[in-house]
């Protein structure tokens, strides 16, 4: 029978992002929900700037385009570089 993990505690932290606070609850560490928060203040940040009058859900929604583009670009460079070493590995 196999075991389950051990459940994570929940961590409230404060968190900045486009210079409004928000209470984040999650189960990683303090400082990973932190890391979390500036990563979406990287890509919601600029979009505000560019665009101060769209609303922010608006503006959230072409941060997370933005967002998504970035995953899809890593996860296929992720694809090319697995290629790769089963290349090698032959």
């Amino acid at each position: 029978m196999s075991q389950r993990p051990e459940p994570q505690e929940v961590h409230s932290v404060r968190v900045r992002i486009v210079g409004d606070e928000y209470s984040i609850k999650g189960k990683g560490s303090p400082d990973y929900i932190k890391q979390l928060a500036q990563v979406v203040d990287k890509y919601l940040s600029p979009v505000v700037q560019q665009f101060p009058n769209l609303p922010r859900n608006r503006a959230s929604i072409l941060a997370l385009m933005n967002m998504a583009d970035d995953l899809e670009k890593q996860k296929q460079e992720n694809r090319e570089l697995m290629e790769l070493v089963a290349e090698i590995e032959k």
